[in-house]
């Protein structure tokens, strides 16, 4: 009986902690704020919570009532809102994202080994949980996945596919968003985009740009950035609460910034290098990138030797300069330009080629630490 109590109550508060509709973020304003009848602050309100949860919700609509209470009016105004907004930092990150249309990973063009292993660490505990845990001993979801490597070479695409073909509710964080210039706001966003992951397990917690959260420690004369990463070791060795359920994957193009002691097992325990595709990679995401373009009579085979060290961005922006190169022509010879019109064909590819080649850059560090991966 206890059991089942217990059962209940957590999902009750899952449910209060899930991200809410338009319309019932609309409900619950209307019910906790008095406006004038003519106002369209609600609508104001509503627009700016989105992905916010319940208990989000209801502590914004605490904050605005003691905003209006400080002026001493009946109904709220839109000055009420705004600074209501302007110290409440919950909803501001780490936004929920469950019915995000992502890309998959068909729809990722090389990478086959990372893919696999993505696969395997990622998606396999979900759709085979009682398999995994004979084979590997499995007590729940790894906790960390690093990818990182150049600049341009599809880290991001790789984690938002990875997260699409997962079906795990998704919690996104670009790294300097959680930055604060108020003490100890930084530490708190940390906190709580922990606390929103966990809410919603099972769920990625995804960190883009993480050099920029967790740099090395000691290198800040203000000690902001090593109060942060403290944070992130805190809520990473799960002594807030435990990370049952939660995946933490992260993109860098600088893994040689980011401090020591998140590196290490237990942490971030596979480190995926993704670096310039090598040919046989490079075919395939041409083909990827092409494979809803018209396109006449392109050797890909020719093109993809002839693109040594180009990334999967490079390569995408080849494509696009041809296919502007041809609208171009199109558009000086005739009236009106179709899209079907644009083709992309092998004489626009040699004449935007030279343009489209990436210049080599002086300041890129081609770090591989950690580039061998295990299922450790």
């Amino acid at each position: 009986m206890n059991l089942n109590l217990n059962k209940m109550v957590e999902k009750k508060e899952r449910e209060k902690r899930k991200k809410l509709m338009s319309e019932d973020r609309r409900e619950i304003f209307e019910t906790y704020l008095e406006t004038p009848e003519s106002s369209d602050v609600i609508t104001e309100i509503v627009q700016k919570s989105d992905g916010y949860t319940f208990s989000e919700i209801e502590k914004l609509a605490t904050s605005i009532n003691v905003e209006c209470a400080i002026r001493d009016t009946k109904y709220v105004k839109r000055v009420d809102v705004e600074k209501a907004f302007e110290c409440f930092v919950a909803g501001k990150i780490g936004k929920i994202e469950d019915d995000q249309v992502l890309p998959t990973l068909e729809d990722v063009g090389g990478m086959f080994e990372q893919k696999k292993l993505l696969e395997r660490v990622i998606i396999w505990p979900k759709k085979l949980p009682y398999f995994v845990a004979g084979m590997l001993n499995f007590s729940g979801l790894r906790k960390g996945i690093l990818l990182h490597g150049p600049s341009g070479c599809g880290k991001t695409l790789l984690a938002n596919a990875t997260i699409s073909n997962s079906k795990f509710s998704v919690v996104n964080v670009k790294g300097p968003e959680l930055l604060s210039k108020y003490i100890g706001a930084s530490e708190e966003n940390v906190r709580l985009v922990f606390e929103k992951a966990r809410s919603c397990a099972p769920c990625i917690l995804f960190f883009d740009e993480l050099d920029s959260l967790a740099p090395k420690r000691g290198h800040d004369s203000t000690g902001v950035t090593d109060r942060v990463v403290n944070q992130l070791l805190t809520e990473l060795d799960g002594a807030e609460g435990g990370m049952k359920g939660v995946i933490i994957l992260g993109c860098t193009s600088r893994i040689d910034l980011i401090d020591d002691a998140l590196l290490r097992p237990g942490r971030f325990d596979h480190h995926v290098y993704c670096g310039h595709p090598a040919q046989e990679e490079r075919l395939e995401i041409m083909k990827v990138l092409t494979e809803k373009l018209r396109v006449i009579d392109i050797d890909f085979e020719e093109l993809s030797s002839k693109t040594e060290g180009w990334s999967g961005a490079d390569i995408q922006l080849l494509f696009t300069n041809a296919q502007f190169h041809n609208a171009r022509k199109i558009a000086q010879e005739e009236d009106g330009l179709e899209e079907d019109d644009v083709a992309i064909d092998m004489a626009a590819i040699e004449t935007v080629f030279r343009d489209s080649t990436p210049k080599p850059k002086k300041s890129e560090v081609d770090t591989r630490v950690g580039q061998k991966v295990t299922l450790a």
